[in-house]
């Protein structure tokens, strides 16, 4: 039999996860200008269906003391997406998705058996699904922003929305390059010339750097707004770095529009946010002063001293020193420490006694506030909450078992990854390489002498030989160079013009930034890449096929240890295929 794959079990398992936050989110944010979303076929008719009447009560399996129902199957089946079901049909697909619950229960009893709900990692984990439901909840309570179709209209006229702007664009490598460019420019070029020759930006190059779109400022990262806006017609603005390249926009053209419905919902929701940010943050302060939150500066200043002589988050004693108080609660270096380590895109430094103070104030303690205030309201006794952090402990109880048992079974040696390397060898490809020969010189009048000459005949070795001045460090003395698909943030438009040109047939006078370029492309190949190069995605590769291997091994010894407590009621899966 074929089941929904171990993988797709804990992606099923994440995927619910996401769609918990993504919800909570939601509601946070408001539904102002939100769609209705519609129910799944099989959630609607659960809801329709009449409890005396309905089939869906039906038990399907029986997993110890837990009943599978028809109901549930049903639900299940209607949330999984089409590249996660199995691909049989009729009864068997039936059986394959109801095993995938089976599964999901049996790996329920072993979280239970090997006590994962005891683990350091699983409580903690536990413990931030909690505050994160109670803060969404209270927000949700006590914030109230409403932004009005009038509000969007004014913000619209006062911010100077009506203009957009056609840009063209013109993208090097280093700031020095777009500097050269500039002056290209400014001395008399035209901008589209020196974007053919020197933009590193494939899709625009071609066209002069045109865009082909027109822009508005709610289209662009702030941080451009205000150079690209401030253009007029025909004006290039200096060098702008982009993170990591530097460009030059030049305006070609503007017009005037109305607000239409996706201005109108952009600007809805950057206002919605912009005020349920000062609405939080005005909470915050009422919440500060209701609770007395205070700051303890002993154990601010004890902590720092800790984290200066060299202490780590593991150390109970420096954990436990109390930073902030407040009726109900206190606010410690390990909650520091403990929100410092899940931080994903940015780091806090432990060091800077500034910089702990201004994240806790401005992150920890709002949570801690608005946790103890909802306490004080009971929403954490509401029957959604509490049935929602049931949801939230079944996920993580399977999350944090396939951790421990992935962590003690999996283990990778340096055999493993050269025999991967070698019995799959078509994984690890270089990007394409292509091979030309080539002459470069400066001028269009040289470019076109030396292509009618070797039209005539002529030896492009030769030619290459006395003529070509690319750079002797990459090719050889006939004008021979090879380079990858990569290669374009370099050589720009060169690379742009070997992918396309057929082998063998001479191309040019192409103009590059170097000067005017006559090529015809040798060859053009993936080669393998070395085992020194490919090593860490053979590593990852192996890694991930072992992972899957060892949980569905799992998964088969966890299927005969609980056998006797599985109950399978085929007349009845029967019955629910036949009906419905």
């Amino acid at each position: 039999m074929k089941y929904l794959s171990p993988k797709a079990i804990i992606r099923l398992v994440s995927t619910a996860t996401r769609w918990v936050i993504a919800a909570a989110l939601l509601a946070i944010l408001g539904t102002g200008c939100a769609k209705e979303e519609k129910v799944s076929q099989p959630e609607a008719e659960l809801a329709t269906t009449p409890d005396s009447t309905s089939q869906w009560k039906l038990e399907l399996a029986r997993v110890g003391d837990r009943s599978i129902t028809a109901g549930q199957l049903r639900a299940f089946y209607g949330k999984i997406p089409n590249y996660l079901q199995s691909d049989s049909e009729g009864l068997e697909k039936e059986r394959n998705h109801l095993q995938t619950l089976i599964d999901m229960e049996l790996l329920q009893l072993e979280a239970k058996e090997q006590g994962i709900d005891r683990l350091p990692a699983f409580i903690y984990k536990m413990a931030q699904y909690r505050k994160e439901k109670l803060v969404g909840l209270y927000q949700i309570k006590k914030i109230k922003v409403r932004v009005s179709g009038q509000e969007v209209s004014d913000y619209f006229r006062e911010q100077e929305l009506a203009r957009k702007v056609r840009f063209a664009k013109l993208i090097t490598t280093s700031e020095d390059s777009a500097w050269s460019a500039l002056r290209e420019i400014t001395s008399g070029r035209d901008f589209g010339e020196v974007a053919e020759q020197w933009s590193i930006h494939e899709p625009t190059m071609e066209q002069g750097g045109d865009t082909g779109r027109y822009a508005g400022k709610l289209d662009m990262p702030p941080y451009l707004r205000t150079p690209l806006f401030a253009l007029e017609k025909g004006e290039v603005s200096q060098p702008i770095d982009i993170g990591g390249h530097f460009a030059l926009f030049k305006a070609l053209d503007s017009i005037e529009t109305g607000l239409d419905a996706e201005q109108f919902q952009n600007i809805y929701r950057q206002l919605f946010i912009e005020r349920s940010v000062e609405a939080r943050a005005a909470l915050t302060d009422s919440l500060k002063e209701a609770l007395k939150l205070e700051r303890d500066q002993r154990g601010l200043d004890a902590f720092s001293a800790a984290i200066h002589r060299g202490a780590t988050s593991r150390d109970e004693e420096v954990r436990a020193i109390v930073l902030y108080r407040y009726e109900g609660g206190t606010i410690t270096a390990g909650d520091v420490l403990d929100a410092a380590s899940q931080l994903k895109y940015k780091t806090l430094d432990l060091h800077s006694k500034e910089a702990v103070i201004k994240y806790a104030e401005g992150t920890l303690a709002p949570d801690a506030l608005f946790v103890e205030a909802a306490l004080r309201e009971g929403l954490d006794r509401e029957e959604e909450v509490m049935q929602w952090l049931v949801r939230k402990r079944e996920q993580e109880l399977v999350v944090q078992l396939r951790v421990q048992v992935l962590k003690e079974r999996v283990s990778i040696s340096a055999e493993d990854i050269r025999r991967e390397y070698a019995e799959n060898p078509d994984r690890y490809m270089q990007p394409d390489q292509i091979e030309i020969q080539e002459i470069l010189v400066a001028t269009e009048a040289e470019a076109k002498d030396l292509l009618e000459r070797l039209q005539r005949g002529a030896s492009m070795d030769d030619l290459a030989r006395q003529h070509s001045k690319r750079s002797p460090e990459l090719r050889d003395e006939e004008g021979r160079w090879s380079f990858t698909v990569a290669a374009a943030a370099v050589y720009g438009r060169l690379v742009a013009a070997a992918r396309k040109a057929p082998v063998g047939q001479l191309t040019g006078p192409l103009q590059v930034r170097e000067g005017y370029s006559i090529f015809k492309v040798l060859s053009r190949e993936q080669q393998r890449a070395s085992f020194a190069d490919a090593k860490k995605r053979v590593r990852a590769t192996v890694n991930w096929i072992k992972k899957q291997q060892v949980f569905e091994q799992f998964l088969a010894e966890l299927r005969t240890k609980y056998a006797a407590q599985v109950e399978i009621r085929e007349d009845n899966l029967k019955r629910v295929l036949t009906s419905g």
